[in-house]
């Protein structure tokens, strides 16, 4: 019996680990996808929002935050920008981390992949970044979306 319970609660724990962040419907119809040097100019009118992020390429390095998060870059090529690139900060969970490093960190990478967060402001340190939530979204029969990686 107490192989059974085991056996249970691990694959629950499993399940929950894996499962995506639920958008009901109504915030997810309102959900906009910009491009990274768009969200740039315009992240503090955004903040507590959900929104898309659509970029080329992921900083290679990522940063131990705290304890369960990571902080990392998603980077577009931008002809206007001063260095011909513009970058998002965002946060990652550890949780995550496996998944958000199969993003390509090359630079060179011109496709285009959308992420899904949470714009938020970092009380600490007083920048705006993007807490990433997931890639993929999928839509139930109420136009609810759940979102993962």
């Amino acid at each position: 019996m107490k192989t059974i319970l085991t056996a249970l609660f691990t694959l629950l724990g499993l399940t929950s680990a894996f499962a995506g962040e639920r958008i009901d419907a109504a915030t997810w119809k309102s959900v906009q996808t910009y491009d990274a040097a768009t969200l740039l100019k315009q992240e503090g009118a955004l903040l507590g929002r959900i929104v898309g992020v659509r970029f080329h390429y992921r900083s290679g390095k990522l940063s131990h935050f705290k304890p369960r998060w990571y902080q990392a870059s998603l980077w577009q090529h931008d002809p206007n920008a001063k260095n011909g690139y513009s970058g998002v900060r965002v946060m990652v969970d550890k949780k995550d981390v496996p998944a958000f490093e199969t993003i390509p960190s090359d630079f060179h990478s011109t496709a285009d992949i959308t992420v899904y967060g949470h714009v938020e402001k970092d009380a600490d340190n007083n920048f705006v970044q993007v807490r990433l939530m997931g890639r993929k979204a999928t839509l139930d029969a109420a136009g609810n979306a759940t979102l993962s990686w």
